[in-house]
């Protein structure tokens, strides 16, 4: 059920004729990030804490953005691939003296992983939510430092929960 939630939430959002409207005056941009990612199996004791890295591109404008992305992790124990499509929506706009500009946002997150652990090889469907920050200290770049969880309908993976560090390049 929350599956299906998750997934027509994002299809309404990005079916939203204000947002398609909006998708014209978007920039696009590649990134990069870096997360301190927790990975649970099926088990709670089945737990790993380690670093992943990715790659992503997408396209913003002032009240969304959607994202796709490459998130790899390899903590020795566990191993697992994330292809994942987000769309976040920007709630707030702080400007500050110096013209950087802070925005919040929350957003879904939906994708394929492949989960590896030991002879267990698996692949699946990921589903979930984030929220964060973006900071924009530059005309081009962006600094984005946000919180990411995604559920799995796999058998042998429960969920990945991620603190990340992106960077933005706008072009």
């Amino acid at each position: 059920m929350i599956k299906k939630f998750g997934i027509a939430l994002l299809c309404a959002s990005l079916g939203n004729t204000a947002y398609a409207s909006e998708v014209v005056n978007s920039q696009t941009f590649l990134g990069i990030e870096v997360a301190s990612t927790e990975v649970q199996g099926e088990q709670p004791s089945n737990t790993s804490d380690d670093f992943s890295y990715g790659l992503r591109f997408g396209a913003q404008n002032g009240q969304w953005r959607t994202m796709i992305g490459f998130n790899y992790y390899d903590s020795g124990e566990h191993n697992v691939e994330k292809l994942i499509l987000s769309v976040d929506y920007f709630f707030l706009k702080y400007d500050d003296m110096e013209g950087n500009m802070l925005q919040p946002y929350i957003g879904v997150n939906t994708g394929y992983m492949n989960y590896e652990q030991g002879i267990i090889d698996e692949s699946g469907f990921l589903y979930g939510g984030q929220v964060g920050v973006v900071l924009n200290i530059m005309e081009k770049v962006d600094f984005d430092v946000g919180y990411r969880y995604s559920l799995s309908n796999a058998d042998a993976l429960d969920h990945t929960s991620d603190v990340l560090l992106g960077i933005n390049y706008h072009f």
